[in-house]
C-alpha cells in the first residue's frame, strides 16, 4: 500500500492507511494517527488521569501537564500514600 507518491512521513508503520470511497466512485487513503496512550500507575497499574498524548506531542507541553506536581508523580494518590506511610513509619 506504500506508493512513492506518498509523503515520507506517512510512510511510517505507526499511522494506518485506510481505504475510503468518495461520492465521486473514486478511492482515496485516508490516514489515522493513533492517539497516546493513558499513563498507569507504577504499583497498581491504575489508570491515571492525565493528558492522553503521543511523545512527539508531549515534548511541545509544559512539565506541569505532562505529570502531576506531588511526590511520586508515577503513582496514583492511593499508593503514593501507602508508600508514604511506609516510609515514615
Amino acid at each position: 500500500m506504500v506508493s512513492s507518491d506518498m509523503r515520507k512521513q506517512l510512510r511510517s508503520s505507526s499511522i494506518k492507511k485506510v481505504k475510503v470511497r468518495s461520492p465521486g466512485n473514486a478511492v482515496n487513503v485516508h490516514f489515522k494517527i493513533e492517539k497516546g496512550s493513558y499513563a498507569h500507575c507504577g504499583d497498581c497499574g491504575a489508570k491515571l488521569n492525565r493528558i492522553r498524548v503521543t511523545t512527539a506531542g508531549a515534548r511541545t507541553m509544559a512539565k506541569s501537564q505532562k505529570r502531576s506536581e506531588r511526590p511520586l508523580p508515577h503513582l496514583c494518590s492511593a499508593c503514593m500514600r501507602e508508600q508514604i506511610k511506609q516510609r515514615l513509619y
